[in-house]
């Protein structure tokens, strides 16, 4: 896999990613400090039990936190060559996520953050939980029943291309 996704960078990014790793993985003065056995992205990325649009959403949010560790990386350090390297490497993720996944990425991410910062404790929003629970409800039943029926027909699909063959 990471041959691939090698082949995929631009070779300017390649060199980029590679003097980032070597200031701030390799000469790091305690690498036992870096690794605890659990990857950041990794593990959440190779979770089969996501569908496509699912996978496509945590790419995207995904990015948008390697942005914001950049940003930081990118503030704290003095190193000119090193805040070229990270700025080249976030306007590639940048172009990456614009092109191919959803113009709608921001305003996803804009809900998702305002749900995630609704008040369970306020009066009012549950008042409205309760007022829109209904459709609510049957919006994601919906939804829920065509990711099944989808699910099903991909299955039946493949179960119906191994008996041809």
């Amino acid at each position: 896999m990471m041959v691939y996704s090698e082949a995929l960078l631009p070779e300017n990014i390649k060199e980029s990613i590679e003097h980032l790793n070597n200031h701030y993985v390799r000469k790091n003065p305690n690498p036992g400090k870096l690794y605890d056995g659990h990857s950041l992205f990794l593990d959440k990325m190779k979770d089969k039990t996501f569908e496509e649009g699912e996978q496509k959403i945590l790419m995207i949010i995904i990015l948008d936190v390697y942005t914001r560790i950049f940003n930081q990386m990118e503030n704290e350090t003095q190193d000119e060559n090193l805040k070229h390297d990270l700025q080249e490497v976030k306007e590639q993720m940048n172009r990456l996520k614009e092109h191919y996944f959803s113009g709608k990425h921001a305003v996803i991410k804009s809900y998702v953050t305002e749900l995630l910062a609704l008040k369970e404790n306020d009066p009012r929003i549950q008042s409205k939980a309760i007022f829109e629970l209904k459709t609510v409800y049957h919006k994601a039943a919906v939804l829920g029943t065509s990711s099944v029926d989808n699910h099903r027909r991909r299955r039946h699909a493949k179960h119906s291309k191994k008996q041809r063959s």
